[in-house]
């Protein structure tokens, strides 16, 4: 399986948010759903209704990289803005 790094962001009714997702997968459109499935449960977590958070979730970049690029035990998501 390959490392990919995406990029997605979201305005859900009390703020906007941007973040930054490694994940392992198949292909680009298993990684953007991957990341889709994990921020909407990471809003969830934060207070976003469960009914809706995925939808808040827009993947803009799905970037193929080396392993090597991948951050290691750094946290695998990386808000660029408060989200929730």
């Amino acid at each position: 399986m390959a490392w990919y790094r995406c990029e997605a962001q979201g305005e859900p009714a009390d703020g906007h948010f941007a973040v930054t997702r490694f994940v392992e997968a198949e292909a680009p459109e298993a990684a953007a759903l991957t990341v889709r499935k994990s921020v909407g449960r990471e809003l969830v977590r934060r207070g976003a209704d469960p009914l809706s958070a995925e939808a808040y979730v827009s993947v803009k970049a799905v970037l193929r990289i080396d392993e090597e690029e991948v951050p290691g035990i750094a946290p695998d998501m990386i808000w660029s803005a408060r989200a929730a």
